[in-house]
């Protein structure tokens, strides 16, 4: 899986990279420090492991909606990309296994 492909042709998603919180889509790439948002993932997680999936459905709509908020105006897709390419180059191979899976948990919930 192409990761930066993935991240252009997706909306805006709330993702762990390690111990970091990230918003990373088509028109955002920015770390996430706001902890209300890093409870909602923690409990989109545990509501995935859980197999709960009207609740990880919740969460997942409230991690959209806050990828929406935290959108910079005005949008400039060259520094969206720099900072995506930097982001997928400094990761390890855990992280990137870590981000494919938490694509594919995107991709179910977005269906």
């Amino acid at each position: 899986m192409n990761l930066l492909e993935e991240f252009k042709k997706n909306p805006g998603f709330v993702y762990r990279i390690g111990t970091d919180y990230y918003y990373i889509g088509k028109w955002i790439c920015k770390p996430c420090t706001d902890e209300a948002v890093t409870d909602c993932h923690a409990m989109y997680e545990m509501c995935i492991q859980a197999k709960e999936q009207a609740n990880a459905a919740l969460y997942f709509q409230k991690l959209r909606a806050y990828s929406e908020f935290a959108l910079d105006i005005p949008y400039n897709p060259a520094k969206i990309l720099q900072y995506q390419t930097a982001l997928v180059e400094a990761l390890s191979d855990a992280d990137i296994q870590s981000l494919t899976d938490q694509l594919r948990h995107f991709h179910d919930q977005a269906s």
